[in-house]
């Protein structure tokens, strides 16, 4: 467990939340706990009912829009991320997140491109899970290769570049969630690697109004990590693009 992930896991919009109210709740007798619990609620409200996630995760969703491919590819990479480790080890069968849609538009486009080469890119545990689902319903094994040494998205870029040694020309289509894809185009241009972006996974609809607390929370939290990511990568040197954009022909 990496010390990003646990700053992550406490700095959640969600989290934070969570724990403003149980702070509120030891010093209620206090005016501050009492001052505090009158914010918390606030929040809940403004957060989970006004649309203030939709408005975060459409600048992302949108930014890449799916391409209309003309012409042979030359290969699919699917990035990690929709594998659930812990439950398919539990169960000896691969399970998928909400952000399945990744694998499954992976192997929808396997199957529409049949000379494509394939490569799934990811940490060791998740590759084994995606292998299992992969191989499972048929792709043959001599057609794809599985990255999984990377720890984060720049590092699924520069070791499946390293992998597949892509030639001038050749054509390979990115997969990932739709609101994640600006921040992987920007570690893989910044590897040197102009892929095709193939979004999906898209977690809202045109309307940004739904009315459902929990789900709200749980794009907040989607889009504010998304958010922060491209600003870490981007001053970290990771990326040389702030909000990586579609490239003007």
């Amino acid at each position: 467990m990496t010390a990003n992930y646990l700053i992550w896991l406490i700095a959640k919009p969600s989290q934070l939340i969570l724990l403003a109210a149980l702070i509120s709740l030891l010093c209620f007798r206090w005016r501050f706990g009492r001052r505090l619990g009158l914010v918390t609620a606030g929040l809940v409200v403004l957060f989970g009912l006004v649309p203030a996630a939709a408005w975060l995760m459409a600048p992302l969703e949108t930014r890449f829009p799916a391409p209309a491919i003309d012409g042979d590819v030359t290969g699919v990479i699917v990035l990690a991320g929709s594998e659930r480790v812990t439950v398919s080890e539990l169960h000896a069968e691969p399970h998928l997140t909400s952000m399945g849609n990744r694998l499954t538009t992976f192997l929808l486009l396997a199957t529409r491109y049949p000379q494509a080469r394939l490569v799934h890119t990811g940490s060791a545990a998740e590759s084994r899970v995606a292998r299992s689902l992969i191989l499972g319903v048929g792709i043959a094994p001599d057609r794809i290769r599985f990255e999984d040494q990377s720890r984060n998205t720049c590092d699924s870029a520069r070791a499946t570049r390293a992998l597949v040694e892509p030639q001038t020309g050749e054509r390979w289509l990115l997969v990932t969630s739709a609101f994640h894809m600006p921040r992987a185009m920007g570690c893989f241009r910044a590897a040197g690697w102009e892929v095709v972006p193939y979004p999906t996974d898209y977690q809202r609809g045109p309307t940004p109004l739904h009315f459902q607390m929990v789900e709200n929370l749980a794009d907040l939290d989607l889009a504010v990590h998304e958010w922060l990511g491209l600003c870490y990568y981007r001053l970290r040197g990771d990326t040389n693009e702030l909000f990586p954009a579609p490239k003007r022909l």
